[in-house]
Formats: C-alpha cells, structure tokens, sequence
C-alpha cells in the first residue's frame, strides 16, 4: 500500500473542519496509486481507517469510483440516519429553491417529471448542493417533505432569475396552477443577488431581483409592505434601489440607510412560506423525507465527485 494514504486517513479521521477536510482529501489524491490504496484499505481494512477511505473515494471519482459493496454500505448507512434524521438546512453559496404549496413530494415529482427518487438525509442533500452549485447540467435535485404544507425544491434547475428564467418560471406558473401557489427564491450566501417571485393561480403576481432591477413585476407582498411601514418608508421596495456609476445596486433617497437592512430572500421565504437555508423552521410538521431526484431528461442519478456527509 502506498505509505503515505493511512497517515493521510488517520488525519482525516479526526477532522471536521470542512476545509481541514477539503486540504486532506486533495493531499490524499496527489498520492500516485491513491484509488488502490483507498480500495485495499476498504476491503482489508484497518477498519479504523475504512470510513475515511469511503470518503476519499467519494471525493475523488464520486458515486462511479465506488464498489458494489460500498454503494450498498452508503445506502444503508442513509436508511438509518434517516430514521432520526432532523430538519436542517439544504443550501449552497448561491440557492435556488421553490416551495409548493399543498402537493405533497409524491405529486410534485409526477407533476414536474422528475425521476428517480433516492433516499436522502439533509446532510446528504446539502454536500449534493455544494457540489453541482455551478454545475447546471448535473440535472440533479432535492424534493423535500411536506413542512409546514410546503414542498421544497433545490438545485440550480430551479432558477427562476438566471438565463432560463422564462421556462422555469413557466413552468412554475403551471405548477401554480395545479395547487394554487408556488414561491420561487435565489439567496446568495456571499450577499451579491437576491431573488423572490410568487405565482399564484396560474400566474406571477409578484417578481422581485436584485440581479435586475428591470425584472420587477406586480404590487409588493404584504411582508415586504409591513416591513416598510414598520419603519416609516413610503412606496414600493424598488423606488429605493438604483445603480450606481459603477453599475453596482445600491439603496438610494432619505431612506437608503434603513433600506440597507431589508430582507434578503431567506427572510422572505420563512414569511411566506420555508426557506431551505439558516432560517428554516425549528418545530415543524414535517411529512415524509427528503430525496434527490433526476431533472426530466438527466437520465439516472450519478453523485458526481466531491466532499459528502451523511
């Protein structure tokens, strides 16, 4: 066996920093001869290093550098985890979700078409969305349980404010239709765009973005009337936004420093509905678990490389 992989796994064993754990996996894939070490050490142990040679493996080919044998350990880890599995956030840098209202996950996936359900945990789910967070055609996404009467849906096929917004807002005007109202969010965890649009009935009644300040569209929600109110600023949200010479979106007029701290996406969502990131609900109804499923045309789902937990 390659000398250097157990140090490396025993190092890894004991890490969980996230970015201690990213630096030791790539020291692990520098080694020439890695994925046969990693591999023997699955087979033939020690068993104290197995765990973290699974990761390694993950981390370097994904669901495709994984042995029948360990695929089948992975799926039933899962089913236990998920027994107790608690509600926790599904996010990446930049998120975009939807929640349906009223469908449970059963219909939300006949409804849009998407196949091939695999049981998730909410950790599972989230190291999914940090790894196909730039990657649009991956063509993978999580469907959560019903909470609180809402279904989410999360992955960069849900976006409803980048360059297929036309079809993904269709087809969530559509699905609208169908229960009566579907709630379509982007948040940026590094503050550069927000986003939130809610169709009702068939149709938008309201668009907001700060990627464009062109794509606004209807009267603004009553979260976002009563926080202005509450503070005593006139009009409509995007009457204090505006360009500036450096083509940069900046709050503008009397009331542009209190404008400085109007909601971001996530704020809005745990209003009106169930953000999917740091402010989801804490003592929900929750029915059902959560599962990745494939975009309608993706074909099967392969977890592609990258840094899992479970």
């Amino acid at each position: 066996m390659t000398a250097d992989i157990p140090d490396l796994l025993a190092r890894l064993s004991t890490v969980n920093d996230h970015n201690q754990r990213w630096e030791n996996l790539n020291q692990i894939a520098a080694v020439p001869g890695a994925r046969t070490a990693l591999r023997h050490v699955r087979r033939y142990g020690p068993g104290r290093l197995r765990a973290a040679a699974l990761d390694a493996l993950a981390y370097l080919d994904g669901e495709l550098g994984l042995e029948e044998a360990d695929l089948a350990a992975v799926e039933r880890l899962i089913r236990i985890r998920r027994r107790t599995d608690p509600l926790s956030p599904v996010m990446s840098i930049g998120t975009t979700w939807w929640c349906v209202r009223d469908l449970d996950q059963a219909a939300v996936l006949a409804s849009l078409g998407l196949a091939s359900p695999r049981p998730a945990t909410y950790r599972l789910a989230s190291s999914v969305m940090e790894i196909i967070n730039e990657d649009d055609g991956c063509g993978l996404v999580y469907v959560g349980p019903q909470i609180n009467g809402w279904t989410p849906i999360v992955g960069p096929w849900c976006d409803a404010f980048g360059d297929r917004a036309e079809e993904v807002r269709a087809t969530a005007e559509r699905l609208s239709a169908e229960c009566g109202e579907v709630h379509a969010f982007y948040f940026s965890a590094y503050g550069d765009g927000t986003g939130w649009l809610v169709a009702r009935n068939g149709v938008t009644i309201r668009r907001y973005s700060t990627l464009d300040p062109a794509d606004v569209y209807g009267d603004p929600l009553p979260v976002e009337h009563d926080w202005m109110a509450a503070r005593g600023v006139p009009g409509r949200l995007e009457d204090h936004r505006a360009y500036n010479d450096h083509g940069i979106l900046v709050c503008v007029g009397e009331y542009a420093e209190t404008m400085e701290e109007f909601y971001e996406a996530n704020d809005v969502a745990a209003a009106i509905s169930v953000d999917v990131g740091w402010r989801h609900p804490h003592d929900p109804v929750v029915h059902g678990s959560p599962v990745m499923a494939a975009v309608p045309g993706a074909g099967p789902i392969v977890f592609p490389p990258g840094l899992y937990e479970i």
